[in-house]
């Protein structure tokens, strides 16, 4: 059964009861996600799409599962022009009541601690899309307009500089500036 999202949720009802949400919600419901995108003045915002499924499983107890997407304007890292990127955030996430419970497992499901009875789904989607943006957002390879480094690969490192035979020759002495110091 599918239904509207609340902006509350009981976790430990929803999962028993085995309840699911899905739809799509504007952007505008998801601050923190606006900030990091770009939006143009009379731009149509992107909308998020999303599904949360409560449930129990025998050896973990209450779980969530689902997915949050979105297509995002971001400010290439590389060249500095914006780019459109599809994010998609998987959901599989174990629910405690307390931390010593969150002890680590051997499932593929991450530990959420929820403290109270009330957990907010529309922070929950945002965390998850916005830890699915890359540190360092960039257009894919190929695509970028960045200006090539000198060897003509975009991401080679300038070669750094050779010392001279002669500074080879002369042993390097990392006081010598103090005993010149010294002496005055």
């Amino acid at each position: 059964m599918s239904t509207a999202l609340p902006d509350h949720i009981d976790p430990w009802r929803a999962a028993k009861s085995g309840l699911s949400f899905g739809g799509e919600l504007p952007l505008e419901r998801f601050p923190r996600l606006l900030e990091v995108g770009i939006a143009d003045k009379g731009e149509a915002l992107a909308r998020v799409a999303y599904r949360l499924e409560f449930g129990r499983n025998a050896e973990l107890g209450p779980i969530l599962e689902g997915w949050a997407r979105v297509r995002l304007r971001l400010l290439c890292q590389r060249c500095l022009s914006d780019f459109w990127l599809d994010l998609e955030a998987p959901l599989a996430l174990r629910l405690v009541r307390v931390e010593p419970n969150a002890k680590a497992s051997e499932s593929d499901y991450e530990t959420l601690v929820v403290t109270d009875d009330s957990l907010d789904p529309f922070e929950l989607i945002e965390d998850e899309l916005l830890l699915a943006i890359p540190p360092f957002p960039r257009h894919p390879v190929g695509e970028c307009q960045a200006p090539e480094a000198a060897s003509g690969d975009r991401n080679a490192m300038p070669e750094p500089e050779r010392p001279s035979a002669e500074d080879m020759e002369q042993p390097r002495h990392p006081f010598a500036i103090l005993e010149r110091l010294k002496q005055q």
